[in-house]
């Protein structure tokens, strides 16, 4: 397949709507609308009652695309954690896991084997549980057999990659109920306000040259893109856009903290994938009918609250990129409390995946590879229990 990005079709709304069956990019404008639903939910499942016994540790048990609810947590807290959170994907549990402690269990469908394992071992251990799941689903059945608190997602037809905050809100609301950071449900709605702004701005009716989601698209097309952030709210938008182009636009990226990447990965300027500091920066990759690699393209997410180390890093890294010739871009949140930020580079990015695979003529909602991988998988462990059996 070429790589050819369609910018005609992204200027064009009625054109786009036709590109997205599964109304993908309006998914991505109603998470705000998403922030504000989750929110309800958690207190009417009576998250407040987690203050009542504060655990002696915190054991998060996810896989696959609801772990990035963990992973907006763990972004949030950073170092500054008041007890043991420790992430424990399943199926099986530390050791040392026992009734002082409480372990969460966070899936969309309910239905991630690794999760449900993780969870019936720590009813047998006699753990506190919560759950945070569709409500018929296995891991909300598991969690009143086992006198858990179930807190329930939204009933909409949607990937589970799409529900990030159906599933990330539930899981703040207990965080800040246990003490584990500050969130209440007032940044939630400030949160919920900046997603709404940003759906505005990169709505589909708005143009290229103004729109910064179609804007870095067109950017990252025909290119390699290295998305780096530095300190934890840009590190974990930087790993939040990597997968959304993996899985919406079936596009590789690599992704990670500028931190550790500034004593090892940007050596990849160095290499074949960084253009020749001469190179003409108005060249367009697409005219080359044999184009021996994609050039890299650095994609920095940056913080309006940076530390001065932080910033000195990200310069450090956008003049060395300069001077090896490799193009560089940024997206930027503006100045709030740090969910806001954080909502906000997010936001841009899931926006940023969904054009650029509309834009490749791609349909974003499908990632049959996944679903292959699935099934594969549970053949093989079928076919290893009937061995093991016979």
């Amino acid at each position: 397949m070429e790589l050819q990005l369609d910018d005609q079709l992204l200027d064009d709304a009625e054109a786009l709507a036709a590109a997205d069956p599964a109304a993908m990019l309006r998914t991505v404008a109603s998470s705000g609308a998403q922030v504000r639903e989750a929110a309800t939910m958690a207190s009417e499942a009576g998250v407040e009652s987690l203050a009542e016994d504060r655990p002696r540790a915190v054991v998060l048990s996810a896989v696959g695309s609801s772990a990035a609810a963990c992973e907006l947590l763990r972004a949030l807290v950073a170092d500054d954690v008041p007890l043991p959170l420790v992430e424990a994907s399943g199926p099986s549990l530390p050791r040392w896991v026992g009734p002082l402690d409480l372990v969460i269990g966070v899936s969309r469908s309910g239905t991630a084997r690794p999760t449900l394992e993780a969870l019936a071992e720590a009813g047998r251990r006699g753990c506190r549980i919560v759950t945070i799941a569709g409500g018929s689903s296995p891991l909300a059945a598991l969690s009143d057999r086992l006198r858990g608190l179930q807190i329930g997602v939204d009933r909409a037809q949607r990937h589970t990659r799409a529900s990030l905050w159906s599933l990330a809100v539930p899981l703040l609301a207990v965080a800040d109920a246990l003490g584990l950071a500050a969130v209440p449900a007032s940044e939630m709605m400030l949160a919920a306000d900046r997603l709404d702004l940003v759906a505005e701005t990169c709505r589909p009716s708005s143009e290229s040259f103004v729109n910064p989601a179609k804007r870095i698209a067109v950017e990252i097309a025909g290119n390699l893109p290295v998305v780096w952030g530095a300190g934890p709210l840009c590190r974990t938008a930087a790993k939040r856009l990597a997968r959304q182009l993996h899985a919406n636009a079936k596009y590789p990226a690599l992704d990670g903290g500028l931190q550790e990447a500034a004593h090892g990965t940007i050596a990849l300027f160095d290499g074949p994938f960084a253009a020749p500091a001469s190179a003409d920066i108005f060249h367009d990759p697409f005219e080359d009918e044999t184009p021996q690699s994609l050039p890299l393209r650095v994609l920095l997410m940056r913080d309006s609250d940076e530390s001065p180390d932080e910033s000195a890093l990200r310069s450090a890294a956008t003049r060395l990129a300069e001077e090896r010739g490799v193009r560089t871009s940024e997206l930027v949140a503006d100045s709030g409390r740090p969910l806001e930020r954080l909502a906000q580079l997010i936001a841009l990015g899931d926006f940023a995946s969904v054009y650029l695979a509309l834009g490749m003529r791609l349909d974003p909602s499908p990632t049959r590879a996944v679903l292959e991988m699935k099934e594969r998988l549970d053949d093989e462990r079928a076919r290893r229990s009937d061995r093991g059996n016979a």
